[in-house]
Formats: structure tokens, sequence, C-alpha cells
């Protein structure tokens, strides 16, 4: 049974040797992360809770994504439940955002960037408390996800990938999904 492994293991050791030696003429590489994929990367980082002015708690969480290609963006709707702290009524709603998403090379990591609300709802809230809720809601997104690592990199998969020549570059969003092209390293 050793004989076998050593076998495979020698196999693989020449495959990622001849990957590695045809990287340059290979081109680029990607690597594709769905909606629902997404929707879970998202998830995994909430609830996102925080406390306005001292008045109200607010948590979002059930993240639905969509993608934007036209604009090299993702759309992201969250369920928002917030509670005022003096009274203890409870609301619902949802708060709809979208952003772009970038490698950041020094943390090894996908981030959000450049978030902008585009509708913060809470249903049944009095008109003259709605006005100030929406004109908060850029605060409140801005503040929990804008430069979201949404995902980090393991430093094996990096150095595996670096071994075969490639490394993280341009993070783009197609029909597919997002795509985070691996690019040949320069040699």
């Amino acid at each position: 049974m050793t004989g076998s492994r050593t076998i495979r293991s020698a196999f693989l050791v020449v495959v990622a040797l001849c990957l590695g030696a045809c990287a340059g003429l290979a081109g680029p590489r990607t690597i594709t992360l769905s909606e629902a994929d997404l929707a879970r990367l998202i998830e995994r980082h909430g609830p996102f809770e925080k406390r306005l002015l001292d008045v109200l708690d607010v948590h979002m969480d059930t993240p639905r994504v969509r993608l934007l290609v036209e604009s090299n963006r993702l759309s992201t709707q969250l369920a928002v439940r917030t509670t005022e702290r003096l009274g203890g009524r409870a609301y619902q709603g949802h708060i709809e955002l979208d952003y772009g998403l970038r490698y950041d090379e020094v943390a090894q990591a996908i981030r959000i960037t450049q978030v902008r609300v585009n509708e913060f709802q809470i249903d049944d809230l009095p008109a003259p408390r709605q006005a100030a809720i929406n004109r908060l809601g850029g605060l409140i997104a801005e503040q929990l996800l804008d430069d979201l690592a949404l995902y980090r990199f393991k430093p094996a998969d990096l150095t595996s990938a670096a071994g075969l020549g490639y490394r993280p570059g341009a993070v783009t969003v197609t029909a597919r999904g997002v795509e985070i092209t691996l690019a040949p390293i320069a040699r």
C-alpha cells in the first residue's frame, strides 16, 4: 500500500510541477462564487447589530444576494428588526444596498467596498421616524459592512497557488457569479 501512495504522491508532484511550468502559457484561471455562496459568506459575518443614538437597537440578518453584472457590483437585501430601548416597541423591515468587491493583497482577503444604501424601510414606523431612520441607514451600512473582509484566503491555499505560479487578482461580477481571477505570477 505504501508503494502505491508513493507513486500517487510522485504523480501529484509531477503534475504540480508541469502546471507550474505551464502557468505562464495557460493564462489566468478563475474561482467562481455563486449568489448562494456569497449569501453564506455574508451570513457567516452576521447577524449585524448596531445601537443608534442609544435609543434604537438594529439587528440585520438573512441576506439575499443579487448579481449586478452591468455595474460590476452586488446587491444585498437584509431583514431588519429594530427595538426602541425606552418603550420596547419592535419593528421589522429591510435594507437593500449595493457594493463592489476588491482583493486586498495585504490582508489576503476579498473585501466589500463602496457600500450604497438603496432602500431602508421599517414597516409600520411613523413617517417622521422613518425619515430619520432613512438618513441613518447609510451610516449603519457603511459602519457595519464597508471594508468588511467577506472571505480570507488560507495561507496554505495562497502558498499552493503561488507554487503553481498563480496569485489572486481581479474580482469581477459576471452572470455566473463573482469571479476571482488567479493571474499568472510574472517571473
